[in-house]
């Protein structure tokens, strides 16, 4: 099927698309959204179950109408790109670059304190992806408490949700050992290598 990649070696192989009639549907839907369907997605298929668990969360935290979908782009990049997880941080910021965020937006993550391209709700959002990436985490009271001054009980709890669910998007990619589809490989060679994107084991 045209626009699926596959890896060199991945640790675990993604399904075939046409093994997949279940999900026929939503890969035709994401294959004319993206252009390629993520090879995340088809080795989740070869569990049914995680694959539509998965589209549950994305559903919860993505496909909503609030908190801005600005802030839902960047809250998945600059978590994902605090972490040092390198598949789920060219997913994520091509896709914010397709939602208009702009790529000079996205450079300036790891300076949001003092780049003015941010206001105080996104710092106060980028503040708990910082905090959350870290091993162990550095979550505190203050971090919620200065989220909530500036998003309502719902948009917070969706926005703790987005971290949360890319940080088991971004483990499984980092264990499997994905590999990069062309589209978001190219966009971060372009656009993330300055901030020291590189494609890791998901060549």
């Amino acid at each position: 099927m045209a626009g699926v990649s596959t890896s060199k070696m991945p640790r675990i192989a993604p399904a075939r698309p046409e093994d997949l009639p279940a999900f026929r549907d939503v890969i035709a839907a994401v294959l004319a959204d993206h252009g390629y369907i993520p090879n995340s997605f088809l080795t989740m298929g070869r569990e049914p179950a995680i694959l539509r668990g998965i589209g549950i969360c994305a559903d919860a935290f993505m496909y909503v109408d609030t908190p801005p979908d600005s802030i839902r782009r960047l809250v998945s990049f600059a978590y994902s790109f605090f972490a040092g997880a390198m598949y789920s941080t060219a997913h994520t910021g091509c896709s914010a670059a397709q939602f208009g965020v702009p790529p000079e937006k996205l450079r300036a993550v790891p300076n949001f304190e003092t780049s003015p391209l941010f206001d105080e709700a996104e710092r106060a959002a980028l503040r708990l992806c910082r905090a959350a990436a870290r091993k162990p985490a550095e979550v505190t009271d203050r971090h919620l408490d200065e989220l909530g001054r500036h998003f309502n009980g719902s948009d917070l709890l969706r926005i703790v949700g987005i971290i949360a669910w890319h940080a088991f998007l971004n483990s499984w990619n980092d264990i499997c050992g994905t590999a990069l589809e062309p589209q978001p490989r190219a966009f971060a060679e372009a656009e993330l290598a300055a901030i020291g994107w590189h494609i890791c084991i998901h060549d």
